[in-house]
């Protein structure tokens, strides 16, 4: 979670979604905005008290997308922050299909809500179904309380043991990008803007398995997921069958 900050007070929320780039929502910042004025603060839990997790960085410039409505922005940071079980950047739905009873969270901090503290708050939902008017690039939740203040935090859902940012949110007194229902909410999906963040954040953080070589397990290694480029995704069964192969052929050499 990012906290977009303008002299010093939260302005909008965002997300770490590189290791030098926060996304949120276009309407945060106004085009006729000095950058320099603008610093994002990551690892934050309150608004307001002690943060020791927390790290402060330059915005150094924007990049809107240019899409007809609703539009998002991409923040880059003047330096890279240290990457810790705080601040780490999300991985991005890419075209991805989430199947109905998916566990989404939304979080952010509310201007209203959240204690003395200004605490961060989230709300757990799940995907619904959309009926037979949506297109791929919506998605569908069941009805949680969009807080005011949290334009540009971001809707997640789950998948295979990982999450995807899916929407950026808008502020609830901007009602332009979803639609309540009786019964649901309907969201535009980051798909919408892939071809501007494929340009501008060249290739998307995927989660990719990795068997731990300090497992004492004989039987079954223990995976841990870390997040990486999807150029550097590797297979690390193949390098397992490459040495399985080379041990085949040195017993078969030393067989009378």
């Amino acid at each position: 979670m990012a906290s977009l900050q303008k002299g010093g007070k939260h302005v909008c929320g965002g997300t770490l979604v590189s290791e030098d780039k926060v996304l949120t929502n276009a309407n945060c910042i106004p085009e006729n905005s000095v950058v320099s004025e603008y610093t994002v603060v990551l690892g934050r839990l309150k608004q307001n008290g002690s943060n020791p997790s927390e790290q402060s960085v330059a915005v150094g410039s924007i990049t809107r997308s240019n899409l007809t409505g609703s539009n998002i922005a991409l923040l880059q940071l003047s330096a890279k922050p240290k990457l810790t079980d705080f601040v780490w950047p999300i991985c991005l739905d890419n075209g991805r299909t989430f199947a109905q009873g998916s566990t989404c969270w939304a979080a952010g901090w509310s201007s209203v809500n959240g204690g003395a503290d200004k605490v961060l708050l989230k709300y757990q939902t799940k995907v619904l179904s959309c009926g037979i008017d949506s297109g791929n690039d919506t998605l569908c939740t069941g009805v949680f309380t969009q807080e005011q203040g949290y334009s540009g935090d971001p809707l997640m859902c789950q998948q295979e043991g990982s999450w995807f940012q899916v929407v950026v949110l808008s502020s609830a007194e901007i009602p332009t990008r979803y639609k309540r229902q009786a019964s649901f909410m309907s969201f535009e999906k980051l798909d919408r803007f892939q071809d501007f963040l494929i340009r501008s954040l060249g290739l998307f953080l995927t989660p990719v398995v990795r068997i731990d070589p300090a497992s004492t397990n004989s039987t079954t290694a223990a995976a841990t997921v870390t997040m990486t480029t999807s150029r550097a995704t590797r297979n690390p069964f193949a390098s397992l069958l490459c040495l399985h192969l080379l041990l085949l052929a040195a017993c078969l050499h030393l067989l009378p």
